[in-house]
């Protein structure tokens, strides 16, 4: 199977950055989806930016147009973007995307020249409709469901996503798979010598974090928020916002485990989506040895590992007073804090490791080979 390029599809400058930073220790490599593994094993593979500038005045033009029309629906794919990598698509034979738009925007523009097959992979399929204003969301779902018969397969980071999205839009479950994620437990590790805050730390800007339940949570626990979403602090809390994201702010990759490590609660508030959100700082966290307090939503990845009282605390989505009863538990007791945080690292290097999204990958692209030669 290595005889065929294949190509990984990220947005952005980030981890161009983080490909310089690997070997002075300053990135983790889970963010690569697999891809220094794949190389690694002596698979022909290149990185392609899915956030490229399209040359022209004409194309930028239309990229403005586009962001507009983004604007208005609260939805967006791009064509523009798409053409922009023409060049890139034309020299391999499988092009993976690792982000839900640009999955669902290389499917609808597919055209006589995109030669490659298209795998595209999805965070929250089954939800991503649901962001869309309410009149453009039957419109929204016809063209979902339009860019999905383009691809040749879908790969989902959730399987209650990957099965809801079955369900929804009518996709032969022979055209998908599972993808497991997995975090650099060797980058995100407890600290020596930090000493431990006694606040919540939350992060993340994933529209499907619930920072209204973490504020109205009854609890009198300060609060360290990270985000580019928007967040209304009630009167009298002591909640410090930190505005930006690891992609739009200069909080790096070893400043973030230095959060984690100084935090004494690391909170993960979610909305009842299919989609499993916030799994990458839920295991970050707990490879670096902090208790999580969890939203159990519906789609929590991997549940039968997810121990509620053992190696995290799960409440449910929505409910503030339970928040609120889980942050107090474990402000008011210490032991518990670090016996759960220490299960918690157990279970991230367990079951969450590096090595389990390393097979995943490999595992996808001998897949993604074989239904090419049959396709072909």
């Amino acid at each position: 199977m290595k005889d065929i390029r294949y190509l990984f599809l990220y947005p952005g400058e980030s981890r161009q950055a983080r490909l310089r930073t690997l070997s002075t220790g300053e990135s983790p490599r889970e963010f690569f989806y697999g891809y220094l593994a794949l190389k690694q094993a002596g698979f022909d593979c290149a990185i392609g930016d899915t956030r490229n500038e399209p040359p022209g005045l004409v194309a930028r033009g239309a990229l403005q147009w586009e962001r507009l029309r983004t604007r208005i629906l609260m939805f967006g794919m791009s064509r523009v973007r798409v053409r922009a990598l023409d060049p890139v698509f034309a020299q391999c034979d499988v092009a993976l995307s690792f982000t839900d738009a640009f999955s669902l925007s290389m499917g609808y523009w597919r055209n006589a020249s995109l030669r490659p097959y298209l795998a595209g992979g999805f965070h929250g399929l089954a939800d991503i409709h649901m962001r869309a204003r309410p009149w453009a969301r039957p419109f929204v779902q016809r063209r979902i469901a339009r860019a999905l018969k383009r691809l040749d397969h879908l790969f989902f980071f959730g399987e209650v996503d990957r099965l809801q999205s079955i369900a929804m839009y009518g996709i032969d479950p022979a055209r998908t798979s599972l993808f497991k994620f997995g975090i650099d437990d060797a980058f995100w590790t407890p600290g020596e010598g930090e000493t431990e805050e006694m606040l919540v730390f939350a992060v993340g800007s994933d529209p499907q974090r619930d920072y209204a339940t973490l504020a109205a949570a009854p609890t009198t626990a300060p609060m360290r928020l990270l985000t580019s979403l928007p967040v209304a602090v009630p009167p009298g809390r002591q909640i410090e916002l930190v505005r930006g994201n690891l992609y739009g702010s200069p909080i790096t990759d070893s400043a973030l485990r230095d959060l984690y490590r100084r935090a004494a609660i690391v909170a993960v508030p979610l909305h009842d989506v299919y989609q499993p959100s916030g799994y990458s700082v839920t295991l970050q966290a707990m490879a670096c040895g902090r208790p999580v307090v969890l939203s159990r939503n519906r789609g929590l990845w991997d549940p039968e590992i997810f121990k509620s009282g053992e190696n995290c605390i799960l409440v449910p989505p929505g409910d503030a007073k339970a928040f609120g009863a889980a942050i107090d538990l474990l402000m008011g007791d210490e032991a518990l804090r670090r016996r759960i945080g220490a299960a918690a690292r157990e279970s991230a290097v367990r079951h969450f490791s590096l090595s389990r999204m390393n097979q995943a990958i490999v595992a996808l692209a001998d897949r993604l080979a074989t239904e090419l030669r049959s396709a072909r």
